[in-house]
């Protein structure tokens, strides 16, 4: 079975919101979906500095020292290919966020309880569970 290893960011802001990308209509993988910034490590590189790149790229927002908080592994019975991902967390610091447009059409800031409101990837609200359980009132 092939492995696959994917880096995410939950970035959350001093009002207690977290960052949510709309996934473009033209996306191959879960189109029009909410998810947050990630994608797939590159081979040799550092599960930290994979997520620190794919945040760049995706949001134009430079994080440091992401912590890791959240893992999950799914198998692709389709694919014979087993995703294993890893979800670090990374405060905000007022940058401006400039979207790649060919992955995501929007961004949001929301409220943990209001995620319900939005089409997500399906592991997304599970990690936002977690998140909410290890940080608590991480915005103070």
């Amino acid at each position: 079975m092939n492995k696959g290893l994917i880096v995410h960011t939950l970035i959350s802001n001093s009002s207690g919101e977290v960052l949510i990308l709309h996934r473009s209509m033209q996306e191959d993988v879960l189109p029009d979906f909410w998810d947050i910034p990630g994608g797939t490590l590159e081979d040799g590189e550092d599960p930290a500095e994979g997520a620190v790149r794919e945040t760049k790229e995706e949001t134009g927002i430079e994080i440091s020292n992401p912590r890791l908080f959240f893992c999950r592994s799914k198998i692709d019975v389709e694919k014979n290919k087993q995703f294993v991902t890893l979800i670090f967390w990374a405060r905000y610091a007022n940058q401006e966020i400039i979207l790649n447009h060919k992955e995501h059409q929007e961004y949001a800031w929301i409220k943990l309880s209001d995620i319900s409101r939005y089409k997500t990837v399906e592991y997304l609200k599970d990690c936002l569970a977690a998140f909410q359980e290890q940080f608590g009132n991480y915005n103070k």
